[in-house]
C-alpha cells in the first residue's frame, strides 16, 4: 500500500515537470517569436523571465544576445554570444559578436568574429561597414572597398563610408570611384584635410590637372604633409603656368621627403620656365649626382645649359649621356649644335649627319624647333661646302622650314658660291618676313658687306641699330662701313658709341685707333691700339710698333 503511494506521488511530480517544462519551452519559442517581429524590449522581458524561472536551454544566450543587440545594448548583447559562441557554427551569432566587439572599440576581436560572419553568409549590412573600416585601417584597401561596396548595397549611407571608399578607393586604382566618392564628402560639407589630398591626387593621376589644382590647394591651406600632394600640386600649378607657385610647391614636397630625383627635374624644369636658368641647375646637379648612372639626368641638364649658352658643358653632358646608354638622335642633333656653336665645324658635321642617318628631321634649341637639314646646311656653310649647303637647305625648306635663319643662312652658301642676286633675293625674303628683328638686319649687313656691297650694307647696320639702339656690333659694322666710304668723323661716331656700350672688345679700339691714325690724330691712335692689345688683339702691336715708337 505505502509502495503504490511512493509511486503514485512520483508519477504525479514528474507530470507536473513535463507540464512545466512544455510551458516553459511554449513561452521560449514564443519570445523567440516575438523577437523575429521586431520587438526587442518585449522579447528581451520573456527571455529574462525565462532565465528567472531556471528554463536551463543555451539558445536562451544565443536569442537574448539578439534582443539585447537589436536594443543596441551591445555590452550586453556580447556577454550573452560569448556564452554560446564555442559550440555554435551560426554565423549570426559571430556576426553581432564582431559589430558588439566593433562597438566596444575592440578591433582585433571585432575582425576575428566579421571574418567568421561575412563570408559565411551574415548579411546584416553593418558588418559588411565596420569589416570595411577594419581593413581600411589596416591599409588593405582593396578588400575595404569590396566589403564598403557591399555595405552600400545593403543601405549604408553614412559620410565616413563615402571618405574611406574613397580614399581606400584611390589607393586600390579605382580613380573613378575616388572621385565619385569623395565629391560626395566635399558637397556634404563634412570634408577633412585627407579627402581634399586625396581628390586631387585622384584628378592628377588621370591626368585632370585644372580639376586637381584646386583641391591640392586646399589641401596646401590645411597644411598637408603629405609630399606627393606637393608633387602633384607643383605640376597641376606648372601645367597652369604658375611656374614660381609650382617651384615652392616642389620645394614643399622636397622638405618633406618626397622620394627619389623626379621632384628635383620638374622643380629644375619650372625654374627654366620661370626664367631662372642659372637656378635651375643646382636641381639638375643633383639629379646627377642622385643617378649618375642614368643617361636622362645629364639629358636634363643639357636643356639648362643650352638656355644658357654653355656650349662646352652641353658637349659634356652629351657625350657623357652617349657613353652611358643608347644615344638618341636628339642627342646628336644637340651635340651638333654646340659643336657648331663652339667652332668645331667638322665635329659639328659629323654629328648631324649621323643623326641624319638615323631617321631624325627636326631638332629644338630654346623651344624653337628647326629642320635638321637646316642645322646640316649651317654645318655645310661653316665648312666651306656651299653647294652641299644649298641643297641641305632647299630640303628644309621643302619640309616646311621657313624660318628668316634658313634663308640668311643660304644667302651666305649663295655668296659663297658667288651667286650674289640669289643671296641678295633670299636677304630680302627675310627682312619681309620679318621687318623687325634687329639682328636679321644685321646678319645681312654683313653678308652684303662681304659681297662689296657697302652702301647697302650700311643701310641694314642702321636699321639694326634703329630697332635695337644698345647693339655695339651693329654700330662698329656701320662704322667700318662708313669708314670705307671715306666718312670718318661719321665713323668714329658710331665707334665712340659701339666702345661705349661694350669697352672691352679688342676690335672696337682697334678700329678706332685706325680711324684716328688717318685723321693724323696719331696719340689717340697709339692710345686705343694699346687697348686693343690689352683686351686681346695681339695684331694690334704691329701698328703700335710701327706707328707709335718714333
Amino acid at each position: 500500500m505505502r509502495f503504490g503511494f511512493i509511486l503514485l506521488f512520483f508519477l504525479s511530480c514528474y507530470h507536473l515537470s513535463a507540464q512545466v517544462t512544455n510551458s516553459a519551452q511554449l513561452d521560449f519559442e514564443a519570445a523567440i517569436k516575438v523577437l523575429r517581429s521586431g520587438a526587442y524590449q518585449e522579447a528581451l522581458d520573456k527571455f529574462n523571465r525565462l532565465e528567472r524561472t531556471g528554463f536551463q536551454d543555451k539558445k536562451l544566450y544565443r536569442f537574448r544576445g539578439e534582443a539585447k543587440f537589436g536594443l543596441d545594448d551591445f555590452q550586453g548583447a556580447a556577454e550573452d554570444l560569448d556564452k554560446v559562441r564555442l559550440t555554435s557554427e551560426d554565423p549570426d551569432v559571430f556576426g553581432m559578436l564582431g559589430i558588439c566587439k566593433y562597438q566596444q572599440h575592440e578591433w582585433e576581436a571585432a575582425k576575428y568574429f566579421l571574418l567568421k560572419a561575412v563570408p559565411n553568409g551574415f548579411k546584416n549590412s553593418k558588418g559588411h561597414l565596420y569589416l570595411g573600416y577594419l581593413y581600411y585601417e589596416g591599409y588593405e584597401y582593396p578588400k575595404s572597398v569590396e566589403q564598403l561596396n557591399a555595405a552600400e548595397k545593403g543601405g549604408e549611407k553614412e559620410i565616413q563610408l563615402y571618405q574611406r571608399r574613397g580614399v581606400g578607393a584611390y589607393y586600390a586604382s579605382e580613380n573613378q570611384l575616388a572621385i565619385s566618392d569623395l565629391t560626395k564628402v566635399v558637397k556634404s560639407g563634412k570634408a577633412e584635410l585627407k579627402t581634399y589630398e586625396v581628390l586631387g591626387l585622384a584628378y592628377a593621376t588621370d591626368e585632370k590637372k585644372s580639376s586637381a589644382l584646386p583641391f591640392l590647394s586646399r589641401a596646401d591651406s590645411l597644411k598637408s604633409r603629405d609630399s606627393k600632394v606637393y608633387f602633384e600640386l607643383g605640376k597641376c600649378l606648372d601645367a597652369d603656368k604658375k611656374f614660381d607657385r609650382a617651384i615652392d610647391a616642389y620645394s614643399e614636397a622636397i622638405e618633406l621627403n618626397y622620394p627619389g630625383s623626379a621632384v628635383y627635374t620638374a622643380r629644375g624644369k619650372s625654374k627654366i620656365s620661370a626664367g631662372k636658368v642659372k637656378e635651375s641647375l643646382v636641381d639638375f646637379d643633383q639629379v646627377v649626382k642622385m643617378k649618375p648612372e642614368s643617361p636622362d639626368s645629364y639629358r636634363d641638364r643639357v636643356e639648362a645649359s643650352v638656355r644658357l649658352n654653355d656650349w662646352a658643358k652641353v658637349v659634356t653632358d652629351l657625350v657623357l649621356t652617349q657613353a652611358l646608354g643608347s644615344p638618341s638622335t636628339d642627342d646628336y642633333a644637340l651635340l651638333a649644335v654646340a659643336k657648331f656653336n663652339l667652332k668645331n665645324f667638322q665635329g659639328a658635321l659629323e654629328d648631324v649627319n649621323n643623326a641624319v642617318s638615323k631617321g631624325a628631321e627636326s631638332y629644338s634649341v630654346n623651344g624653337k624647333k628647326y629642320s635638321l637639314y637646316f642645322l646640316q646646311g649651317q654645318c655645310l656653310v661653316a665648312n666651306k661646302q656651299f653647294e652641299a649647303a644649298v641643297a641641305a637647305l632647299e630640303k628644309a625648306e621643302v619640309q616646311g622650314e621657313q624660318s628668316d635663319d634658313l634663308y640668311l643662312e643660304r644667302a651666305r652658301a649663295y655668296v659663297g658660291m658667288r651667286k650674289y642676286e640669289k643671296a641678295i633675293s633670299d636677304l630680302e625674303i627675310a627682312q619681309k618676313n620679318n621687318s623687325k628683328d634687329a639682328n636679321l638686319y644685321y646678319n645681312s649687313a654683313v653678308i652684303k658687306e662681304e659681297i662689296g656691297d657697302v652702301g647697302a650694307a650700311v643701310l641694314d647696320y642702321s636699321q639694326a641699330i634703329k630697332l635695337n639702339p644698345k647693339d655695339a656690333l651693329a654700330y662698329y659694322g656701320r662704322g667700318n662701313g662708313k669708314a670705307k666710304k671715306g666718312n670718318l668723323s661719321e665713323a668714329l661716331a658710331d665707334l665712340d658709341e659701339a666702345i661705349s656700350i661694350d669697352g672691352t672688345n679688342s676690335s672696337f679700339f682697334k678700329a678706332r685707333g685706325n680711324i684716328y691714325y688717318q685723321l693724323k690724330n696719331k696719340d689717340k691712335a697709339c692710345f686705343d691700339w694699346r687697348k686693343a692689345v690689352e683686351y686681346g688683339d695681339e695684331k694690334a702691336r704691329f701698328s703700335i710698333d710701327q706707328y707709335c715708337k718714333k
